[in-house]
């Protein structure tokens, strides 16, 4: 009896380390972004479209839980066009910086591999959501490129409550 009743005991004791692990998700460190001399952050990720085929992705380390990505880049709009400016990013054996994806050309890099929608968050926060980029500000500004120059600039106005706008496809 007094097995049974152990038995038991132990049973019911490890129950809830077979239960599924509720899900969470961690903000995202965003990449940055200057325009006109003036820093924001970046809710996109443009560099992921320089890797493919012709570029495979490294296999970057996530520093902690707020960058799965593996590294933070920083951007800029100059005369329409948008340029890799910098880029910090962590691998295997530390961390790395432009010429580990670009090496033999110093300074910027024109990202004319981009063509897509870059949102920039704009104003106080109306909703705070504490997942990838889903923080509602007042506004975002987006920015349509196409082969890394800027063909269309829009503001949205954010209503509490209904979500980060949709970005064209």
């Amino acid at each position: 009896m007094l097995r049974v009743l152990l038995a038991a005991v132990l049973a019911v004791s490890m129950m809830p380390a077979l239960l599924p692990a509720p899900a969470t998700a961690t903000a995202q460190f965003p990449d940055l972004i200057f325009i006109e001399g003036r820093k924001h952050e970046l809710y996109s990720n443009p560099l992921e479209k320089y890797f493919g085929p012709g570029n495979p992705r490294p296999k970057f380390r996530s520093p902690h839980t707020a960058n799965w990505r593996g590294y933070i880049a920083t951007w800029e709009i100059d005369g329409n066009m948008l340029y890799l400016k910098d880029l910090t990013a962590w691998t295997q054996t530390g961390e790395v910086g432009m010429e580990f994806l670009f090496p033999g050309q110093p300074g910027r890099v024109a990202a004319t591999w981009f063509t897509g929608t870059l949102r920039v968050p704009q104003g106080k926060v109306i909703q705070p959501v504490h997942m990838g980029y889903l923080t509602v500000h007042k506004r975002d500004l987006i920015l349509t490129i196409d082969q890394g120059r800027v063909v269309k600039q829009e503001i949205i106005h954010n209503t509490p409550g209904v979500g980060p706008p949709p970005l064209p496809r």
